[in-house]
């Protein structure tokens, strides 16, 4: 039998936030279009990028309360999050009762979240939409988790009936994360390292760029013979190939690596850290060539 949780409030605040922030992202996106190329754009640019990342956090945090239910069966208690699930095996509850009481800080750093929390040191796993005063825990030997059901008479109903009938199969107690958590990006600090360093000097380089780029003379020299004299000359929106070829090179490196990784891992880190190596050679190329037009 399923049981939805109790309705948050706060996914009612989240999304008109979310659609808040995508609107002002548009209104920004749209302005940084129509302005010419200088340090305004840059901060424009920022300033889409952080609403954006703020807006795709909150959606996918929203999401992810949109997926929480409660499964009582025959032989445990089933806790679906997010293509998570928790089993509880109704042998090794010694009781469900109201929550009152209990200590739980919310964590508002995730909110919409505040009461969905997994810390490691505490034996409290909160599965619940709504403070301990409004949900029910489940206490085993081991851990308590804390629920909130929209219909917690009936969810105790539920979980006393089966309990009486004795459970069919003995199972243990056990988190099954989801197949995206157990992805190997997520748990080699080296490839988010070389990958997330490799996109922030990239867009380093980029705003570099185009900060500078009202400075610059109508025409540039890119290219310089044996003795440092300009034998190159090109207008100065040719600057902008600096930063589109080592993004380019640093997005098909990182492909090419996300690839190669289970098979060759040493290929991928070394193609990682030559994108790297290429988004700080462009950001000194681009200061060099920028110092030299603007004199």
């Amino acid at each position: 039998m399923a049981f939805r949780p109790l309705f948050s409030r706060e996914r009612i605040w989240a999304s008109v936030l979310v659609l808040a922030l995508i609107a002002l992202a548009l209104l920004a996106l749209r302005v940084m279009f129509v302005r010419p190329v200088g340090p305004g754009t840059v901060i424009l640019g920022g300033i889409v990028m952080a609403l954006g990342i703020a807006s795709a956090l909150l959606i996918y945090r929203l999401w992810s309360l949109h997926t929480l239910d409660y499964w009582v069966q025959r032989d445990a208690i089933h806790i679906h999050w997010l293509g998570e699930e928790a089993v509880i095996p109704l042998g090794d509850i010694e009781r469900v009762e109201p929550a009152q009481g209990m200590a739980l800080t919310p964590r508002w750093i995730h909110w919409p979240l505040p009461w969905v929390q997994f810390p490691g040191d505490a034996p409290i796993l909160a599965y619940a939409s709504q403070p301990p005063e409004k949900s029910l825990a489940i206490v085993t030997r081991e851990e308590t988790y804390l629920i909130s059901p929209a219909d917690a008479e009936g969810f105790v109903a539920a979980y006393e009936q089966r309990r009486d009938f004795g459970p069919a199969r003995k199972l243990k107690p056990v988190i099954y994360l989801a197949p995206w958590r157990q992805h190997w990006l997520w748990h080699d600090r080296w490839a988010h390292g070389l990958l997330l360093g490799g996109l922030l000097l990239g867009l380093i380089l980029l705003a570099y760029v185009a900060w500078h780029y009202p400075q610059l003379p109508s025409a540039i020299a890119l290219h310089f013979d044996a003795n440092g004299n300009p034998d190159l000359l090109s207008p100065r929106r040719s600057i902008f190939l600096i930063p589109g070829v080592a993004l380019v090179i640093g997005f098909l490196n990182a492909a090419i690596g996300y690839a190669l990784y289970l098979y060759r891992r040493f290929l991928a880190y070394l193609l990682w850290s030559a994108s790297v190596v290429i988004q700080v050679m462009g950001l000194f190329i681009a200061i060099r060539i920028i110092a030299l037009a603007a004199g």
